[in-house]
Formats: structure tokens, C-alpha cells, sequence
């Protein structure tokens, strides 16, 4: 590790698994402070990056063909494809660390076994293969610090859409490409509506406007407009560090809400939390099944057609878990 000065690391794809692979940059960071770290991702997710202090730059992961002006001397690979070590192969990058997955071992110069550790969370995934750099520690629990700058543009927003300083309280109402991982439109509502009656609370809505659609079912069966803040990512996690809670379906803007630390709470019902439970300081999962052998798809396709999980936990038991843990950190 003593020669590495220049440390490219790819990232995974999807910002669930981004923020999961944030545990093992902060060990990096934390270890070896003095090299230089640059996070090689899709354009779309450069704010994630870009709203902390963990890594020096960031590059698109397109432009391959300008990846040896940088001069890296190491690359580490959180993702396993095929593809991700031909994107960084032959670009005179000495050290090439990743898993041994799919055909890829003769691209790699470090490529480590993971029959041990292929079904453990993915966070941990992650952090394991940094065993090949001399990192041997656990998954740290991590609260992520937005950069000032960007907590006071935040700031200013919110107090533009919220000038009586109300709580607000979260909700992460999509899921990319997987309808059957939303929650019930009706059941958003009824917790939206009872926790702004409760405290007084404002409603703000982690969504995009591919969305809109769910967005506008939910909010027509709202008591009061909510907030809908189509921003980018960084000042999406700056503005969820400063909510007072978040519930949402397993998504990325749910592991958003979790690593910036606020109560968060999340619902699984079409997938299975445990390789992608969230791991922030302070939140909790409701997972329950279908009680159907049919029930197997993830969320994209139900067999069934009926998509019946979506219903399977209820509002009031949502409310109660979640109000448990305002009460904890209040």
C-alpha cells in the first residue's frame, strides 16, 4: 500500500450501492491520507461525491479512452462485471483490484476470491476487498458531513418553502425501474397525513419527475401540498440531513436519508434486506412477505399480476415503528 499515491476506484452503478461502498472509501480515507482518490462514476451520481470530503475527483466513467492521462497506479473495483475491468484495462494502471466474477480474473492484477463472503451485506462486500490494500477492519457506522457551502444552500432552500421552521419529514415514494417495490400510494398518504396533523409537519416527496405519476397520486390524497424538490443529488443529501425523518421504499433515496443520519425508516416487501438493509446511525427496516412461493420477483414482474406485497405492511404499523424512533432521538 506504501506505493500507492494514486488510487482510482470504480464505483457501482446504482446510488444504493454507492452509498453502501461509502463505508469502505472512509476506511481508505481514514488509513492512507495522503494519496490522492479519484471515484470513477456515472455522471448522474457525481453529487453524492461531490457533497462530501471523502475522495479528491471525480470522473465520468464513459470517456474511457482518456483514463491513462491520469496517471493512476492502482484501481480498485467495487463492482464485479466483465465489464468494468475491460473499461480500466490497458491503461497502464499497474495494480488492478477487484473480485474474482464473472471471467474477468485475467484483467485483474489482485483478483479476490469471494466464495466466503458473495451473500453477506453489500457493504461489508465492499470493505472486504480492501483486505487486498491492508485494510483488515469492520464496516465502520459512518454519518455522512455535507460540505458546508452546500448545507447552507440547503438551508436557504428550506427556508424559502418552509419560513415557519415546521418539521418536515421525508418520504422516498419511487424506486427505479421496480414498481413492485412501492409502497401503496393510499398507505404514503395516510402516514404523510398523519404525522403532519401530529406535529405539524410539513411533507417532502424524494422523487423524480419520471415519477410524477406516483407523485401525483399521492399528493391529490394529501392534506396540504407537499415539497418536491427536483434538485440534484448533492442538494437532494443536503436537504435530507436536515429533515426531521424519512420513510421510503428500498431505494436509493432511502440509503441517502440513512447514511446522513437522520431517523429513517424503510420498508421492504418485494426484497430481501439483507444484503441491502440500510447503515446509518440511526435506522430500523419492516420486512414482510407474501406468504406465496410465487412472490419471487424482486419487484419488476409479478407473477401473480396482483403485486399484493405492496400492501402487506400496513400505515399504523409504520407509524408506530417510525414515532418510536422520533422519541428515541428527540
Amino acid at each position: 500500500m506504501k506505493d500507492i499515491k494514486n488510487l482510482l476506484i470504480h464505483s457501482p452503478n446504482w446510488l444504493g450501492d454507492i452509498i453502501m461502498s461509502i463505508p469502505a472509501i472512509y476506511l481508505i480515507r481514514q488509513k492512507y491520507k495522503d494519496i490522492k482518490i479519484t471515484v470513477m462514476t456515472k455522471k448522474s451520481m457525481f453529487g453524492i461525491f461531490k457533497a462530501i470530503d471523502l475522495v479528491d475527483d471525480v470522473i465520468d466513467l464513459k470517456p474511457i479512452k482518456h483514463l491513462r492521462k491520469y496517471d493512476f497506479d492502482t484501481v480498485i473495483l467495487f463492482p464485479n462485471s466483465f465489464e468494468s475491468a475491460f473499461r480500466i484495462f490497458g491503461h497502464g494502471i499497474k495494480r488492478r483490484i477487484g473480485y474474482k466474477a464473472d471471467y474477468r480474473s485475467f484483467m485483474l492484477t489482485d483478483a479476490v476470491d469471494r466464495k466466503e463472503v458473495r451473500w453477506i451485506h453489500t457493504s461489508d462486500y465492499y470493505v472486504n476487498l480492501l483486505k487486498a490494500i491492508d485494510i483488515n477492519e469492520q464496516r465502520p457506522v459512518i454519518k455522512l458531513k455535507i460540505k458546508d457551502e452546500l448545507l447552507n444552500e440547503a438551508k436557504e432552500y428550506l427556508k424559502k418553502v418552509n419560513p415557519n421552521n415546521k418539521k418536515i419529514f421525508a418520504y422516498g415514494i419511487g424506486a427505479t425501474n421496480s414498481f413492485g417495490k412501492i409502497w401503496k400510494e393510499e398507505y404514503f398518504a395516510d402516514v404523510a397525513n398523519h404525522l403532519s396533523t401530529k406535529y405539524d409537519a410539513l411533507t417532502l416527496f424524494v422523487t423524480t419527475p419520471n415519477e410524477k405519476e406516483i407523485s401525483d397520486k399521492i399528493s391529490a390524497m394529501l392534506y396540504n401540498e407537499p415539497i418536491i424538490p427536483y434538485m440534484s443529488l448533492d442538494m437532494i443529501a443536503a436537504i435530507l440531513s436536515l429533515c426531521d425523518g424519512f420513510i421510503g421504499n428500498d431505494s436509493g433515496a432511502m440509503h441517502v436519508a440513512s447514511i446522513v443520519g437522520i431517523p429513517t425508516l424503510a420498508l421492504y416487501f418485494a426484497t430481501p434486506a439483507y444484503q441491502n438493509f440500510p447503515i446509518g446511525i440511526n435506522s430500523q427496516i419492516i420486512e414482510k412477505k407474501v406468504d406465496n412461493p410465487a412472490c419471487i420477483c424482486g419487484g419488476k414482474k409479478c407473477k401473480l399480476e396482483t403485486f399484493e406485497c405492496r400492501e402487506i405492511i400496513k400505515p399504523n404499523e409504520v407509524i408506530g415503528t417510525f414515532e418510536k424512533m422520533l422519541k428515541i432521538t428527540t
